[in-house]
């Protein structure tokens, strides 16, 4: 009877230590997993803030860009330098309000003539001082008879942030006529804030002034400065979704497997601990290298991803839900939503990247520019949905009959551009005038009518020296002609 109460205490106390062994090997296993998870996140904020430093400086280039093709297009005018000094307001206004480009992305925008006087100006942002300063810049920054050139800089009228586009007012050939100058300007509002979140998958926030409320989930601030060089208001850029979920998830799953890991303990918990912590650092390791390439816009890292997307488990939904938003993301990156072609962003990142092999290898490269025409009066005449069907066929038809290794894209409302690597122009008009014969007219259901397309085209060829901006103009340019023209024709830059 002795021998068995010995036998039985000697039993307990070893089950005793084994379950002490368990919780202090748990415990352990849990605090280096925490700090693992906290080094993780710490990580990834780093490498969100070194994409963002990288992305969006490049974001706000194609903005400027956006004011500055507008600036170029009314600025640089024979007949505005004329009208202004005329003080014809009733043709400026027209001008500036029959555009949809004009009236559907700019907020403010106007003329000022060489005395300060304004001449014509819609939603007035800037005051007398202001008006004043900015008429000052443009005389010491610019002298009569050179290259005119716009100015893009940020302003706070009454605590709105506006993002700014002024050019003095210059002849055809792009050389200053007059100290006069013409603005757009529109309100970074939050449609624009959203779309910077949408494009940089991150939650953006403008702030007047040069003070930033720190907080946990700040990653990154971007100062606005206006036209002398001073701090206006400020960008801040927080975590998105995606990285507060996945650390969530990853927090929940932690808890999951520390439970599995007590009660698998009890029979034998030095094996199986280790096992499971090998399991999950290199569970854990294969998602931190993912989303670290992820967040550098490596969307190919996702394929690391396939083996953990077969499991049942919390981990393999985890894993799916990363790639399911990310290759999302990718689309809405690279896509126009309506015609289902690419967008202005790709097709920048893509233009650059065609004059950089046209430079290295000597090959020809063409370059289109498509405005549909009269595409106002078709919405005007037949309404929104006639408009969106008009370009969705137009993008259909011009998709169907260009190369794979040509790059169309939406650039504008009804504005399209088409790289063409390895063409000349005589090819390249030639590829222009069969996309014009194809194009057939859209029937509309809902009004029971076929509307008419046809589009005015200009036609550029790289040369040497050329950049994405002086090879789109010289497009540009010729697109002009042809509209001067009459429409529905196709020109060759000079």
């Amino acid at each position: 009877m002795k021998y068995k109460n010995i036998k039985r205490s000697f039993i307990g106390k070893t089950l005793f230590m084994i379950l002490v062994l368990v919780a202090l090997s748990a415990l352990l296993s849990g605090v280096s997993d925490f700090f693992v998870i906290k080094k993780m996140e710490s990580e990834i904020k780093k490498k969100e803030s070194c994409r963002i430093k990288r992305a969006f400086p490049a974001l706000l280039h194609l903005c400027d860009e956006k004011i500055g093709n507008m600036l170029n297009s009314f600025g640089m005018w024979d007949d505005m330098v004329q009208n202004v000094e005329l003080k014809n307001v009733s043709w400026i206004k027209e001008m500036f309000e029959d555009d949809d480009m004009v009236t559907s992305q700019f907020d403010s925008y106007g003329v000022y003539d060489f005395k300060e006087y304004p001449v014509y100006v819609k939603n007035r942002i800037f005051s007398k001082e202001e008006v004043l300063k900015i008429s000052h810049f443009v005389r010491e920054k610019f002298k009569k008879g050179q290259q005119g050139k716009p100015v893009i800089f940020f302003h706070n009228y009454k605590d709105n942030i506006y993002h700014v586009g002024v050019l003095p007012l210059c002849w055809n050939d792009g050389s200053v006529a007059s100290y006069g100058f013409i603005y757009f300007a529109h309100e970074v509002n939050n449609g624009t804030l959203k779309m910077y979140s949408q494009i940089l998958s991150t939650r953006v926030k403008a702030v007047p002034g040069v003070k930033v409320l720190k907080t946990s989930d700040l990653i990154y601030s971007f100062p606005m400065k206006d036209i002398d060089n001073k701090i206006v208001g400020m960008f801040s850029f927080y975590e998105d979704t995606l990285i507060i979920n996945v650390f969530k998830n990853m927090n929940r799953l932690f808890i999951l497997i520390m439970v599995i890991i007590l009660i698998i303990y009890i029979g034998a918990f030095s094996f199986v601990a280790n096992s499971i912590n090998d399991a999950m650092k290199k569970t854990f390791g294969s998602i931190t290298s993912s989303l670290k390439r992820l967040s550098e816009g490596d969307f190919n890292a996702l394929e690391d991803l396939d083996e953990f997307c077969q499991r049942k488990d919390e981990l393999g939904s985890l894993a799916r839900n990363i790639q399911k938003i990310a290759r999302q993301l990718s689309v809405n990156l690279s896509t126009d939503p309506l015609t289902g072609i690419y967008n202005r962003l790709y097709f920048s990142k893509k233009f650059e990247e065609e004059i950089e092999r046209a430079k290295r290898t000597g090959r020809p490269l063409s370059f289109v520019i498509f405005d549909l025409d009269d595409f106002k009066k078709i919405n005007d005449t037949y309404g929104h949905v006639a408009g969106d069907l008009v370009l969705k066929n137009f993008a259909k038809s011009v998709s169907s009959t260009v190369r794979s290794l040509d790059t169309f894209a939406r650039i504008g409302g009804e504005e399209f551009g088409l790289i063409l690597p390895e063409t000349d122009l005589k090819t390249a008009v030639q590829i222009v005038e069969r996309i014009r014969k194809r194009l057939k007219d859209v029937y509309v259901p809902e009004i029971d009518k076929k509307v008419k397309i046809t589009f005015s085209a200009g036609v550029a060829g790289y040369r040497n020296g050329d950049n994405m901006d002086s090879l789109f103009h010289r497009a540009d340019v010729a697109l002009y002609r042809a509209k001067q023209k009459g429409k529905n024709r196709i020109e060759v830059e000079d």
